[in-house]
């Protein structure tokens, strides 16, 4: 068993590598909604009224699961160049000052959710998707992304060097 393997990375690993598929579901969904709609009106000369609007649903869910993902494999995009440099005192203070920043924005989601789902009935106009499914990604992202914080907190703190 190697150190990549899913049983060795424990809960993350399995929650990592079933969200990646998941990911991968709705890259292929998207895929076929716009192939869909592009045949349709190219081809068929009929636009399908579903496609654009599934196709869109999908694509919201894809890029925040998509973030959340990234934050669990700590795979965003970084400029370092400055931070490599850096002594490493100010090294460690600037990964905490970040670190602090990415926590006050997931939890200004997270309060920020409660108050726009309070009372919302509204639906997508064709599917009927509830808009409150739609912007439920947005607190699955900022779960995903304390967590991720959350280990590199921990890895912090446990390290010698930032």
């Amino acid at each position: 068993m190697n150190a990549d393997s899913p049983s060795a990375r424990g809960f993350l690993g399995w929650l990592r590598q079933t969200l990646e598929i998941a990911v991968g579901l709705l890259v292929l969904g998207v895929v076929f909604c716009v192939t869909a709609n592009v045949f349709g009106r190219f081809v068929l000369n009929y636009s399908y009224t579903w496609a654009e609007e599934l196709s869109r649903v999908l694509f919201i869910w894809l890029v925040l699961l998509g973030a959340g993902v990234g934050s669990l494999g700590n795979e965003h995009v970084a400029v370092t160049f400055f931070r490599d440099k850096a002594p490493a005192g100010l090294r460690k203070a600037a990964v905490l000052l970040s670190i602090a920043i990415i926590y006050i924005v997931c939890i200004c989601i997270l309060l920020g959710f409660n108050d726009v789902i309070s009372g919302y009935t509204s639906a997508t106009p064709m599917l009927g998707i509830p808009q409150t499914f739609l912007y439920s990604a947005m607190p699955v992202m900022a779960i995903l992304t304390i967590i991720a914080n959350t280990i590199a907190l921990f890895s912090l703190f446990r390290s010698k060097t930032p």
